[in-house]
């Protein structure tokens, strides 16, 4: 019986509500008619002129005026004839790009047959991952390695920049910080 009579107040509260904005409505709609008069929207009236009539006056007003003797005689209080004024041509206050010039040097045409400096053999260059101490055939230096031992002293490693360039590469990837 509780939540009947709950049920009730709010559908009374909301009959209330939208009864007193209609009246809102209706006052308002009757404030703003006295305010401002009814819209009436006049057409004008038709032309009593033909077409032909109105086609005829368009075309007298498009044709250029035929110069009378008292037109062209116009003079200054002095005597002399008025002057005919001319317009200045158009001027343009565009500015156009010049081309851009390249700064690129070219290079001087040489020869492709003759070489620029003498090749090298790579079995004359030295080696990066070769000890000082290994001999330069790399059959030789395969039997030298199965000969000694497998490690390596660290001081011997440190003493070769290509390995201590290796150590460095694989304790970041080995050792990453993120």
């Amino acid at each position: 019986m509780e939540k009947l009579q709950t049920l009730l107040w709010i559908v009374l509260g909301l009959g209330v509500f939208i009864w007193r904005m209609v009246q809102k409505a209706r006052a308002t709609t009757a404030r703003e008619q006295q305010q401002r008069p009814p819209r009436t929207r006049q057409v004008p009236p038709l032309p009593a002129a033909s077409f032909e009539e109105l086609l005829k006056q368009m075309q007298a007003g498009n044709r250029p005026a035929t110069a009378t003797p008292a037109a062209a005689e116009q003079t200054t209080p002095a005597g002399r004839p008025l002057p005919r004024e001319t317009a200045a041509p158009a001027r343009s206050l565009e500015q156009r790009q010049p081309m851009a010039a390249s700064l690129e040097t070219t290079p001087e045409a040489r020869s492709l047959e003759v070489p620029l400096h003498e090749a090298r053999r790579a079995a004359s260059q030295p080696r990066a991952s070769r000890r000082p101490h290994e001999p330069a055939d790399y059959w030789t230096r395969q039997q030298a390695r199965a000969q000694e031992p497998a490690r390596a002293t660290v001081t011997d490693l440190l003493r070769n920049p290509a390995d201590l360039r290796a150590a460095f590469v694989l304790s970041e990837i080995l050792q990453r910080r993120f």
